[in-house]
């Protein structure tokens, strides 16, 4: 713990996985995930909006607790049992859909910050804290809105023996992508290049970040961590690689 506040002082964020991963694991994928431990809706405006809504609904409980991650923006979490991965993904973009949630934070392999520690993504660091509810009650399927079944949810299967992981892969083709260097085109070099690790290899933002580490550290000046996240979510948000399309 006191290696992780030393690393939280000198300006690195720390996360924990909504859900358990199985043991061993070497990625943060839907087939790593052991068990759905909680569904969760990602709040990026209006935080204090969205639990009054809640406090009006009859059809959504309470949450277990929420995790206050920066000003006016929250992640709920629901304890939860016997969901699957497709039944808590269908429901976290529903949920999304109706409460004005993140559509693009819904995957059961989200990761949140760690109460406690400092959110070093602004200028001005924020405290992350956490506001404990009903956190007793263990919910089911059934004590949330049914859910649209034929909402489409991407199926990741396991990489097969012998095939390096999406992870490793992109780590592979970054050690042979050139720097962007400022004056040179660096700007779009690295839009282009968070396309090929967001879009093509499908990872999300936080196995982007990792992933794009070292060959940042290569770049002329290097980005902050902040600009990477920007890229990286411009990259997922406006780009035209096919998802998947390198794997």
């Amino acid at each position: 713990m006191d290696w992780i506040r030393i690393q939280n002082a000198a300006r690195s964020d720390v996360y924990v996985s909504f859900n358990a991963l199985a043991g061993g694991a070497q990625s943060r994928r839907r087939h790593d995930v052991a068990a759905v431990r909680h569904v969760f809706l990602d709040v990026d405006h209006n935080a204090q909006g969205v639990l009054g809504q809640l406090v009006r609904r009859s059809n959504v409980p309470q949450p277990s607790y929420v995790v206050h991650t920066s000003p006016n923006r929250a992640h709920l979490l629901w304890r939860v049992r016997d969901f699957d991965t497709g039944a808590a993904e269908r429901l976290q973009k529903q949920m999304a859909a109706d409460l004005e949630g993140d559509p693009a934070a819904t995957s059961v392999t989200q990761l949140t910050r760690l109460p406690g520690f400092w959110n070093q993504k602004y200028d001005e660091p924020y405290l992350v804290w956490v506001d404990y509810r009903d956190v007793e009650h263990v919910y089911t399927p059934h004590d949330f809105p049914f859910t649209d079944h034929a909402m489409p949810v991407r199926s990741e299967p396991a990489p097969a023996p012998g095939r390096h992981s999406p992870v490793e892969r992109a780590n592979a083709y970054l050690s042979q992508v050139p720097p962007a260097v400022a004056g040179q085109h660096g700007d779009l070099h690295t839009f282009q290049t968070c396309c090929r690790i967001v879009r093509g290899f499908a990872l999300d933002d936080d196995q982007a970040l990792a992933v794009l580490a070292d060959w940042n550290a290569r770049c002329q000046p290097p980005w902050t961590e902040r600009e990477l996240l920007q890229k990286i979510g411009s990259a997922r948000r406006n780009g035209r690689e096919p998802m998947g399309g390198l794997l």
